[in-house]
């Protein structure tokens, strides 16, 4: 309990630290003329070994995780997979590194290495945010569940990337690197069509009208029986994307992949997040002067907001599509947070920061009150005091 407490608010506030020391860095050198300072500046490098340095001995912490750990040493000792449906590129990937010999700290430190390089990279020019998303990663519930959906976890940080072709309209490029990502989880076939979502030309939405989709959104998944009626239609498509026997569970009205979950703050604060979000976005995107990147970000938020209501009350498999938006909600949190810190509307700010720092200290006394025999991912284990 302790050590995860001093894990998770010691590295969100170190890499805090270093994310605000390397913009304020930045911004007096372009006051005097200079120019951005690149990924590799010292405070980016910490950050990153830091980040890859707890991931890689952190140990057996959810269901995902232990499946890809036992999966290594599968491989290490008996020199073949107990799984053979992983995509091309991750088989590859472990296989590859498991060849070597290396600890099993080495691979799970690569793939945090992956994640945590391609969401710097993508904000290496929006260096402002570094701190908001160092604070949301390690407090929020982003660290947790990105080191359990391992694979899917890259996915999510490269496409925030690919927001950034989107926007300059580098379509192939795009096509390219949704199809390499689909090496690695073949759910980023899904980010192809997502390509013209900031494209479709909306005309204005009032606040209003927003805020009572997103909570329409949250109503209809609390009766997720014509979902069924959809899924049975959609069969083939399921199949392709390796999903047919949750498929089958469906049409044969089988339950028992289905949770069904409590309006609870998991769900309830992203909502009010995203409501804060649509209020203040006029200014946002003022602020960052009509950046067309903050534009899709925030569109691409409220789908990811609207998908997973809709869908909450389904399997954990059929919501994972919107998970795929979680990396660009992040930033777009992120954002916002940094505007109302920046204008100084202190309620607004404290209300946000609550809303997307709470969750691991909300987890942590969780177990505190329950009983000590149960076994919970959220806390902090590493096999070096095993």
């Amino acid at each position: 309990m302790l050590l995860s407490l001093i894990v998770y608010t010691v590295s969100a506030l170190l890499l805090a630290w270093l994310g605000w020391h390397v913009s304020n860095r930045e911004q007096r050198l372009l006051a005097q003329g200079g120019r951005e300072l690149p990924l590799y500046s010292w405070e980016i490098l910490v950050a990153l070994l830091v980040y890859v340095a707890v991931s890689s001995v952190r140990w057996l912490t959810a269901w995902d995780y232990n499946m890809y750990y036992n999966y290594f040493l599968s491989m290490q000792s008996l020199g073949e997979y107990s799984r053979e449906n992983f995509e091309p590129g991750f088989s590859f990937l472990t296989i590859a590194i498991a060849r070597t010999g290396a600890h099993f700290a080495v691979y799970f430190g690569f793939w945090a290495a992956l994640q945590i390089v391609l969401l710097y990279y993508a904000l290496r020019h929006r260096k402002v945010l570094l701190p908001w998303i160092a604070l949301c990663v390690f407090m929020g519930p982003y660290y947790i569940q990105w080191m359990n959906t391992i694979r899917q976890a890259v996915v999510e940080c490269l496409f925030v990337i690919m927001v950034e072709l989107i926007v300059r309209r580098k379509f192939w490029i795009y096509l390219l690197l949704s199809l390499a990502a689909m090496l690695i989880h073949r759910m980023s076939i899904l980010l192809i069509p997502l390509y013209f979502i900031p494209l479709i030309k909306v005309p204005h939405i009032k606040v209003w009208i927003l805020w009572a989709i997103m909570l329409g959104c949250a109503v209809l998944g609390q009766f997720p029986q014509w979902i069924r009626w959809i899924f049975e239609r959609l069969g083939e498509f399921a199949s392709l994307l390796g999903y047919g026997h949750y498929y089958h569970l469906f049409a044969v009205g089988n339950l028992e992949y289905i949770f069904r979950t409590w309006m609870g703050p998991a769900r309830l604060f992203p909502i009010a997040s995203c409501m804060i979000m649509i209020w203040y976005y006029p200014s946002i995107k003022k602020m960052s002067g009509d950046d067309k990147f903050v534009s899709a970000a925030y569109r691409f938020s409220l789908l990811h907001i609207a998908f997973l209501n809709v869908f909450a009350n389904t399997t954990l498999y059929l919501r994972r599509p919107g998970d795929l938006l979680r990396g660009i909600f992040l930033v777009m949190v992120c954002y916002t947070l940094h505007f109302l810190w920046r204008e100084r509307k202190w309620i607004p700010f404290a209300l946000m920061a609550f809303l997307n720092l709470y969750f691991i200290y909300y987890e942590l006394i969780k177990v505190a009150l329950a009983p000590d025999n149960l076994y919970y991912p959220q806390m902090y284990h590493t096999f070096l005091f095993s």
